[in-house]
């Protein structure tokens, strides 16, 4: 197996750099593959997600992973490593493009999450590069002839394993300032929690209304970089606590033991589909309304009953009343238990797929052999 260059533009704060850094300790973790290199242009905001990173270093080790600053002002690279990976067409520079060939390097473009139709046929195509070398499109999916997602080898033994270690989550609570009172009721099982992680055009409003009064009391996890831009929710039976950013080994923690996951972007969808928990999706807007054709697709994938597709639709066209009415409705017992069967056989039916980073070390022996 080949040694790994990873090309990352941080754009969005979190998402772009959340997948690659999952990414590349994967392959990293890999006996196979012998070194693999970050490429990181925003090292402060790969900071808020790992928090041993040093953003003043050029270079540094972290987890198995060698980690580069990747700047406008620098001149000079080494070779590029037989794979290169550039996520989400960041364009890396030309001063290591320039050096790719055919007969030596694979390079590969990764791109964005879709459950779309069209993925599967674009999926491992070629577009030629100045030089001679192919650059392939790679599509990440939920679809068979696609990719698939980013999973741990025993993500799945881990989370198991937390929901049943009543001490790490009460730890891992109180890290977070989680009152003692707080904790002891989500341990006994007489308040419930929810995690909410939301761009800011998010219905919010919708949760005290369709919470304040109904069910067992909830505390409503918020990171405080989304807590900041929200109005107050706390109402009734519904109490909000503001948590500090936390990295993806407690984000992955945190969805496992909610009752209830609101997610966004990239990263965090699959996180939660492996949570095996009830969630809604909010993908990123865009122009035309193509975040909801892409937000169909997915549902299309997961089986779930029409009025749980009826709350993801409100929830991403920011209707308040709608989406009360559909969160309320869901929640209701009888619908929650089923909400919790399906999304955790959605969970079981996407782990019987390769995974992401398995899948490209096998696109990988499969170009290479063909030279």
């Amino acid at each position: 197996m080949p040694a790994v260059d990873l090309f990352c533009r941080v754009v969005d704060n979190f998402g772009d750099i959340g997948v690659c850094w999952r990414l590349a300790r994967q392959l990293a973790a890999s006996p196979e593959v012998p070194q693999v290199r970050l490429w990181v242009d925003d090292l402060a905001s790969f900071q808020r997600i790992q928090h041993e990173l040093r953003p003043e270093l050029e270079s540094q080790d972290l987890q198995g992973v060698r980690v580069e600053r990747w700047s406008t002002t620098r001149v000079r690279y080494p070779d590029p490593h037989p794979l290169l990976i550039e996520a989400f067409a960041c364009e890396p520079p030309a001063a290591v493009t320039e050096r790719l060939r055919a007969g030596q390097h694979v390079w590969i473009n990764l791109e964005y999450l879709s459950a779309e139709s069209w993925v599967t046929g674009c999926h491992g195509l070629p577009s030629p590069q100045a030089g001679g070398a192919a650059k392939y499109f790679f599509f990440p999916g939920f679809l068979p002839g696609t990719g698939g997602l980013l999973r741990d080898p025993d993500l799945l033994a881990r989370r198991d394993a937390f929901r049943r270690d009543d001490d790490a989550y009460e730890a891992l609570l109180a890290r977070l300032g989680v009152a003692a009172e707080q904790r002891r009721a989500l341990l006994d099982g007489s308040m419930r929690q929810m995690f909410l992680f939301c761009y800011p055009d998010a219905p919010v409003l919708a949760l005290p209304d369709a919470l304040a009064q109904q069910g067992p009391e909830t505390l409503l996890l918020v990171p405080d970089s989304v807590a900041r831009r929200l109005p107050p929710l706390a109402a009734g039976r519904l109490r909000v606590q503001e948590i500090p950013h936390v990295d993806q080994a407690d984000f992955d923690a945190l969805l496992w033991r909610s009752d209830l996951n609101i997610v966004r972007g990239e990263d965090s969808l699959v996180r939660a589909v492996w949570a095996g928990a009830p969630m809604i999706w909010q993908p990123y807007v865009q122009d035309e309304d193509a975040h909801l054709d892409k937000l169909d697709a997915w549902l299309d994938t997961t089986g779930l009953p029409e009025p749980v597709r009826a709350l993801h639709h409100a929830w991403s066209r920011s209707e308040r009343l709608p989406a009360a009415q559909a969160l309320a409705g869901c929640l209701e017992a009888e619908n929650l238990s089923r909400w919790r069967e399906q999304a955790a056989a959605y969970c079981a039916k996407q782990a019987r797929q390769p995974d992401l980073a398995a899948s490209l070390l096998s696109f990988y022996t499969q170009v290479a052999r063909k030279r």
